[in-house]
């Protein structure tokens, strides 16, 4: 399945409402995660994009502010059906780290190999769909069509999608 099917998928499917349960050991993955992956961040909240130029993130700025142990995270737009917003700019924070860590641009092939990346620390195929819809659901849309969605959601997608990440046949 490629970009423009995960796209249209995303955008025609409906949300899909979180069992309550399953949205608080969600936020509590997201909270533990930080708690590794967040160590010695030093982590400012803008309300800007601090790392666009012109029309694109850039990774090499914010591989410059990492190494020096600094994050900027954009408060805009931070609703979501799914995460808080509190536990949303966290998911942002390590989503981004991810991208320095794996030294993978914010295009599709980075974005998947991120989305790779995080949905192999849980076995919980759950968590995996809500990493896959928040990570490659609302990135499909944005690289296909130009800017997200204006309202977020979360979508389920069959398990041979998932598996075709970790194939790497996602393209």
């Amino acid at each position: 399945m490629n970009i423009e099917k995960i796209a249209k998928h995303y955008i025609e499917a409906p949300a899909y409402e979180v069992p309550s349960q399953l949205a608080r050991d969600f936020h509590q993955f997201i909270i533990n995660l930080a708690q590794v992956e967040l160590q010695g961040v030093n982590v400012q909240y803008v309300d800007f994009q601090p790392y666009f130029r012109g029309s694109r993130l850039c990774l090499e700025d914010i591989q410059a502010d990492v190494s020096q142990g600094n994050l900027l995270i954009n408060t805009q737009f931070n609703e979501s059906d799914l995460l808080d917003p509190e536990v949303n700019l966290i998911f942002r924070c390590i989503h981004d780290l991810h991208h320095v860590k794996l030294n993978v641009d914010f295009n599709w092939q980075g974005e998947c190999a991120s989305a790779r990346h995080i949905m192999s620390l849980t076995d919980n195929f759950m968590f995996q769909q809500l990493l896959f819809s928040e990570i490659l659901g609302q990135s499909a849309v944005c690289l296909s069509k130009g800017q997200f969605l204006e309202h977020q959601k979360v979508v389920l997608f069959d398990r041979e999608i998932l598996q075709c990440l970790f194939n790497s046949d996602l393209s």
